[in-house]
């Protein structure tokens, strides 16, 4: 293992002997836990609280046989579960802070006008996405008229975030949604089709609105505001659309999650 490694994998929720054994796991292919002991230099009265921490942070897997056998999970797998507890974790504790703390800093800023931003970029409208969504406490309405698998793997846990906390989420798509998307999405909130949709979005608490639009190069952009009068706008013409979208039956199948 290079020493570039070995600090990455710690940064990425691992111990030096966690490290240590998924690193000989991955060189030799399934072994025991006295090989991995023994080859890993872990002591063998600490090398299965080693191995069944790994095997629960999503980095191993197990066979129930006698003797039992270790198998590493791809580094890129292990690596995106990795990330989704870390960023739950963050979000919980960015949750905690914000409650406290917002008030506190409610009570000093004083509003003398609304914003208008015109975002260009998929970075930059994700980025600003992800704050509405961070700053939700009641509502967040979302239409987007096609959405890909890795976009809800990307935004699952900060989405499933809401579930729980008394915020309601409605989203507004377009009809041959995937299935396992719908279903994912459907875990989160309400979910509808449509058959046509001119454009997409998202707005927050009534408060905050992000309108998606393309050009003629097919090029994504953004426009988003707190003014209270877009917002509420924008809050009436989805609730429109929303009535008239349906909602699809599907077999039980099993999410994306």
């Amino acid at each position: 293992m290079s020493t570039r490694v070995k600090p990455l994998l710690r940064k990425a929720g691992l111990t030096d002997y966690e490290a240590n054994a998924y690193v000989m796991l991955l060189e030799k292919g399934a072994l025991t836990a006295k090989q991995i002991s023994y080859g890993a230099q872990i002591p063998y009265s600490k090398v299965y609280q080693t191995l069944n921490s790994l095997e629960k942070k999503g980095w191993i897997e197990v066979t129930r046989k006698r003797p039992s056998k270790y198998f590493p999970k791809s580094p890129e797998t292990a690596l995106k579960t990795a990330k989704a507890v870390i960023e739950n974790e963050w979000l919980k504790m960015e949750k905690m802070v914000a409650d406290e703390l917002l008030p506190l800093y409610a009570k000093l800023k004083t509003k003398e006008k609304y914003d208008v931003w015109l975002l260009k970029g998929t970075l930059n409208i994700v980025s600003k996405f992800k704050e509405m969504a961070k700053d939700c406490r009641q509502e967040m309405l979302i239409a987007l008229p096609f959405i890909k698998d890795e976009f809800i793997m990307d935004f699952y846990p900060l989405l499933n975030s809401f579930v729980g906390d008394n915020i309601q989420v409605r989203f507004m798509m377009l009809e041959g949604l995937n299935g396992n998307v719908y279903r994912t999405l459907s875990r989160i909130g309400e979910v509808r089709c449509r058959n046509k949709m001119f454009g997409g979005g998202a707005i927050s608490d009534g408060k905050e609105v992000l309108l998606l639009f393309s050009d003629e190069r097919g090029e994504i952009s953004a426009i988003w505001s707190d003014h209270p009068g877009l917002a509420a706008l924008a809050k009436d013409y989805f609730n429109y659309l929303w009535k008239e979208s349906e909602q699809r039956t599907l077999k039980p199948a099993t999410s994306l999650s």
